[in-house]
């Protein structure tokens, strides 16, 4: 496989992650930097992946520590691995917290129920609690939690693709990002 095509196939599996259908990419390791200056990691399920625009989109609580950090030092890392196919992906780039109100709203619309509902809590992600039953979503309330959707984009600027196939590693970097990919094979 050429890079080229290597670029096409990582793109698909972007953009099968991000996909209602589960795939070994739709749950990423995402990292940034910790206000006090420490690395932070932690999970994201992809919500969109968009070639054109070399942007991955996720959505979390408003409340986040993520989005505190994210706001501080724009920087991310993401990692995703297909331990069946011995494929591993990582990602660089700078993310943001999306202002638009129609894009946010298409996101929330077209999230599913069971998804919805973690964003009705009433204490932000990371609250301490006395008892584990103080962090579950109220029965009754007036709020769809909506007030605590917020939606990141990820511009990416550096994806690398690493193949551990036994007996056959490969790995690849692209980078760029701004409308010209640059591809070069290194070293595993």
């Amino acid at each position: 496989m050429n890079l080229p095509e290597l670029h096409t196939l990582i793109w698909d599996e972007l953009r099968r992650g991000a996909s209602p259908v589960r795939s070994p990419f739709t749950i990423w390791q995402l990292a940034t930097l910790g206000l006090d200056g420490a690395p932070q990691l932690c999970s994201i399920v992809l919500r969109e992946a968009d070639e054109s625009r070399h942007t991955l989109c996720f959505h979390t609580d408003l409340r986040s520590p993520k989005l505190a950090e994210i706001r501080a030092d724009e920087r991310v890392a993401m990692l995703g691995l297909d331990l069946d196919r011995h494929l591993q992906l990582r990602l660089n780039g700078r993310a943001n917290v999306v202002a638009d109100a129609v894009r946010i709203g298409r996101m929330w619309s077209g999230a599913r129920p069971h998804t919805l509902i973690l964003y009705k809590t009433p204490h932000a992600p990371g609250t301490r609690l006395a008892q584990p039953d103080e962090g579950r979503v109220p029965e009754q309330g007036s709020s769809d939690g909506f007030e605590n959707f917020a939606l990141v984009e990820v511009v990416l600027e550096r994806i690398e693709m690493l193949d551990l196939t036994p007996g056959q590693h490969r790995r690849a970097r692209f980078e760029g990002g701004q409308g010209q990919w640059q591809g070069q094979w290194i070293a595993p």
